[in-house]
């Protein structure tokens, strides 16, 4: 991050990203509690080709790690901590940038919220041929492939000025 910057206006670039990330833990505290409160684990509503499943998935992305739970935190409290590094390495690069670090910033830490909280994330997306998961999930996805994008189209750019 530019220190050269006045911090009012590091705050302003700082603002987007912790808003984005607030709102999607947010969003995937509130659709998580909605699910709880109403499926049982394992019950699926309505019988769709998409459909909202109750799961308590104790490990990570596709069932690896499974009742790891200390290691799974330790790794989501590394991965947060990288987050913030790559944004302040990074911050004044792209707006875009700054919204995939915010989406996967978001993400992890309210799944971070869960394992702490219960030892587990609730996951309840059901495509029925993919693994069952959640916003959050969906977020740090998303957020991963943004960075990619970013990353591609930039050294596209910058191969193409040399």
């Amino acid at each position: 991050m530019d220190r050269a910057l006045p911090l009012r206006a590091r705050w302003g670039r700082a603002l987007p990203v912790v808003a984005l990330g607030t709102a999607i833990v947010a969003l995937d505290q509130a659709t998580k509690f909605v699910v709880r409160a109403n499926l049982a684990v394992g019950e699926s509503f309505p019988d769709w080709p998409v459909r909202f499943t109750r799961v308590n998935n104790t490990g990570s992305a596709f069932g690896l790690f499974t009742d790891q739970t200390l290691f799974l935190i330790v790794a989501s409290v590394v991965a947060i901590g990288v987050i913030i590094y790559f944004y302040r390495q990074l911050a004044g690069v792209s707006a875009l940038l700054r919204a995939s670090l915010g989406m996967q910033l978001g993400g992890a830490v309210s799944n971070l919220a869960d394992r702490i909280r219960d030892g587990q994330v609730t996951d309840f997306v059901d495509f029925q041929f993919w693994p069952v998961f959640n916003v959050a999930d969906s977020s740090v996805v998303i957020g991963i492939g943004l960075l990619a994008w970013v990353i591609i189209v930039r050294e596209r750019g910058t191969q193409s000025s040399e």
